[in-house]
């Protein structure tokens, strides 16, 4: 049963709790106790959340402190160490209690090293909650890009720069506002906008009531040649797609009007040089 005796110092006592902290989370607990100078102050047990509750007895007339670690569970053999405060008792006068301030010093520097390392453990474990989403963010966006290649051959018949153009035409008649973020396209939303009120008016205005007589043929509304390619593409869209594809589909549509820098690297994704 050796007996350690030095000069008090705080980083190796919180060495000896790190020691009995780590046999606890081991599922090995060591029994230990402490007394300040013949005073046990924390008896025999294996829970490290006791060991500090010797400072509580500490005060400027202590000359040291004891710490018994055992071998094991009710064995009698220890290990002590025996931290002098101060070195003579009859020689401490003011000297003791600039040691009792050095010890206070010595605590506060180490709570604040503890501090210090579970403020980097939380953000560490911020940093990796980020680069997760971050990956489950690009595992998708790798998912849909793939989904586009495997797919390509169903777009053969179909022209994509008359398919883009039909979509984006919706999506802007939808969304006017996306035009005033361009140079010059605040004009131009309000022409869009003026276009689908006026739609709509001409929509929500009630029919015509019906003659008596018809004497002539009704006369169907004019389709010009444009409306009727984009009819086209529309149905061919339909037919190629299922829902969960054209929503997909409109996703990346949508994404191009948001960020257009983005368009050359989706043609290399899709297109890969050979």
């Amino acid at each position: 049963m050796p007996v350690i005796t030095e000069h008090y110092d705080q980083l190796k006592i919180d060495k000896l709790k790190h020691y009995l902290e780590m046999q606890a989370q081991k599922g090995q607990p060591v029994p230990f106790e402490l007394f300040v100078d013949n005073l046990k102050v924390v008896p025999r047990t294996e829970d490290p959340k006791e060991f500090d509750n010797y400072e509580f007895y500490m005060n400027e007339d202590t000359e040291k402190v004891r710490i018994l670690i055992y071998s094991y569970g009710q064995s009698p053999r220890n290990d002590q160490y025996c931290f002098m405060v101060q070195k003579n008792k009859l020689d401490k006068g003011l000297n003791g209690l600039g040691e009792i301030e050095n010890i206070v010093q010595e605590k506060l520097a180490a709570r604040d090293r503890e501090h210090e390392m579970n403020r980097l453990r939380e953000e560490l474990e911020a940093t990796k909650l980020e680069l997760e989403e971050s990956e489950e963010y690009n595992e998708k966006l790798e998912k849909e890009i793939e989904f586009l290649k495997e797919n390509k051959f169903k777009l053969k018949n179909i022209d994509i720069g008359e398919l883009a153009s039909v979509a984006i035409e919706g999506i802007v008649r939808r969304n006017p506002q996306f035009l005033t973020r361009l140079p010059g396209g605040e004009a131009l939303a309000g022409v869009i906008m003026q276009d689908n009120k006026e739609k709509e008016r001409m929509l929500s205005q009630p029919p015509a009531p019906e003659s008596q007589v018809t004497v002539q043929k009704e006369i169907e509304p004019e389709i010009t040649e444009e409306e009727k390619r984009h009819l086209v593409y529309l149905r061919k869209l339909e037919q190629t797609f299922n829902r969960e594809q054209a929503e997909m589909f409109n996703a990346v549509i949508n994404a191009m009007v948001e960020e257009p820098s983005i368009i050359p690297t989706l043609l290399e994704l899709i297109n890969p040089k050979q």
